[in-house]
């Protein structure tokens, strides 16, 4: 069963709650804006800054995560449970299906296509994405989902920005747990 394990403080202590489901408002939960370590089980995840998906996001796959980059910042927190297989990503230069298109079957370096900042809006035809501000996977994420199309990264704050993508990958049927003993 896939689950997230999140704490209150950096090294996964004080305050602790599990997850196997959707949690639109940790608020509700006594732990909005506190997630400060976190454990994944199975599944990504994806925390939000704002509560019902909303905001900046951030993916978290299967693994400990002692300290976090933008802890005690998360008000929602959703499982990827999408298809992983056949990824199949589009983007396009500028919004309104304009200028150049790049269609990705696996991770991209987007500089070396010369596609880095300059991306506008994407269409996602399979698997999930990640898109990434920096390349090597740093900065602001933005992650995309199977049949998604956002026609504009202007109200996402991500328009000329994306210099990294990449798909998530399904796991292996045969995963080890010992990192969470």
């Amino acid at each position: 069963m896939s689950k997230i394990v999140v704490f209150t403080k950096e090294g996964f202590e004080d305050r602790t709650a599990e997850f196997n489901n959707d949690v639109h408002n940790l608020e509700e939960k006594g732990f909005s804006n506190i997630i400060s370590s976190l454990k994944v089980i199975g599944s990504p995840w994806v925390a939000y800054y704002g509560k019902n998906f909303s905001g900046k996001q951030r993916v978290f796959e299967e693994g400990a995560y002692a300290t976090l980059e933008d802890k005690e910042k998360f008000c929602s927190l959703k499982i990827i449970t999408d298809d992983l297989d056949n990824p199949e990503f589009q983007l396009f230069e500028h919004i309104n299906y304009k200028g150049r298109t790049m269609t990705l079957h696996q991770e991209t370096n987007l500089l070396e296509i010369a596609f880095s900042d300059i991306a506008s809006y994407h269409k996602v035809k399979g698997g999930v994405w990640v898109l990434y501000e920096h390349i090597n996977h740093k900065g602001a994420q933005l992650v995309a989902f199977s049949g998604e199309q956002v026609p504009s990264y202007l109200p996402l704050s991500f328009n000329d920005v994306a210099s990294h993508v990449r798909s998530l990958l399904p796991k292996p049927l045969t995963a080890s747990y010992a990192f969470f003993s």
